[in-house]
């Protein structure tokens, strides 16, 4: 007896078949109605108070909602797009900028953007670097999440345009999805207590800083933290221009040889870090596409300014 194949196979295969972490805009066009489309835009901002928003904010998505609207995404983002905002999937802690919910708090938020499980969720940003540092950041988070049909859209609003995709401005109308996430990858996430900040020497710790902030011709931005220095000894210079363009990510194979120049291949583990936790994501990103372990240091620099400054303890 043979399987009806219209019935069977293909619907087993699709199910299996891994998604690209990567999409150029001409396939998400044409493959428009197939996929969920989620505007990652940020417009960066200091912390917010951390009282006033655990009191206001935290975990009272609706509330968010209501009143942290992002403009640039509001003045024009992809038809049916919801808007991915971090002001609201992340929460400020002492230490972190980003502070990760459960996994039962993260999925009450995406439910909210109409996101259900099975999605091919496609992320975009805008901007510099196509927008690729938001969009990477959004995508690590499903990630962290458990979720892996997800994809990065190269390039970013910009690019979309470019390809003949439609926008629109105001709001989109969303109804409430399914997801739901039960649990994180904590293989992919490096805490403070995880990274031999004492010895960096013995691992392989990026800096996914701008050149201006690793040697220190910016200062770090934390005037009331006890460091000396800028940057971690032995910590490796990997800014996001070595793997994304103006229009978004690099080819591979030049991502490829980036990590090579700095004595990374496949199979290497590497730690990802930078000042909040958005530029190293698209460093990260383009680690695990080119088939590095790869795990982010969420907290960055900001954590160790607060908590581990004595680590920020070289100049120049």
């Amino acid at each position: 007896h043979r399987f009806p194949t219209s019935d069977f196979q293909p619907t087993q295969k699709r199910r299996a078949m891994a998604v690209e972490m990567i999409v150029e805009p001409k396939w998400v066009v044409q493959n428009f109605g197939n996929v969920r489309i989620l505007d990652c835009s940020w417009t960066f901002k200091p912390k917010a108070d951390i009282a006033e928003y655990k009191s206001k904010y935290y975990n009272k998505f609706g509330v968010g909602m209501n009143e942290l609207k992002n403009p640039e995404y509001l003045a024009e983002h992809i038809n049916g797009a919801a808007h991915f905002n971090f002001d609201i999937a992340y929460y400020p802690t002492e230490d972190e900028r980003f502070g990760l919910y459960t996994p039962e708090e993260f999925s009450a938020y995406i439910k909210r953007l109409g996101v259900f499980n099975g999605d091919h969720l496609i992320l975009y940003g805008r901007g510099k670097d196509g927008g690729m540092a938001a969009a990477s950041r959004a995508y690590w988070t499903f990630r962290y999440y458990g979720y892996t049909q997800v994809s990065v859209l190269n390039g970013g609003l910009e690019a979309f345009k470019l390809a003949q995709g439609v926008v629109q401005s105001g709001e989109s109308m969303i109804s409430s999805g399914n997801f739901e996430s039960k649990s994180v990858d904590n293989s992919i996430l490096a805490k403070i207590g995880d990274v031999p900040f004492d010895n960096l020497a013995s691992i392989k710790y990026l800096d996914a800083r701008s050149k201006e902030e690793f040697i220190g011709k910016v200062p770090i931005g934390y005037p009331d933290s006890k460091a000396e220095g800028v940057r971690c000894k032995d910590a490796i210079h990997f800014p996001i221009g070595e793997v994304c363009g103006a229009k978004g990510f690099k080819k591979k194979t030049d991502c490829d040889q980036a990590f090579a120049a700095k004595g990374i291949k496949v199979g290497d583990t590497v730690v990802i870090g930078c000042g909040i936790g958005v530029s190293a994501s698209a460093v990260w990103l383009a680690a695990a596409r080119s088939g590095i372990v790869a795990k982010l240091f969420n907290g960055g620099v900001h954590e160790l300014a607060h908590k581990a400054p004595q680590h920020l303890n070289t100049k120049g």
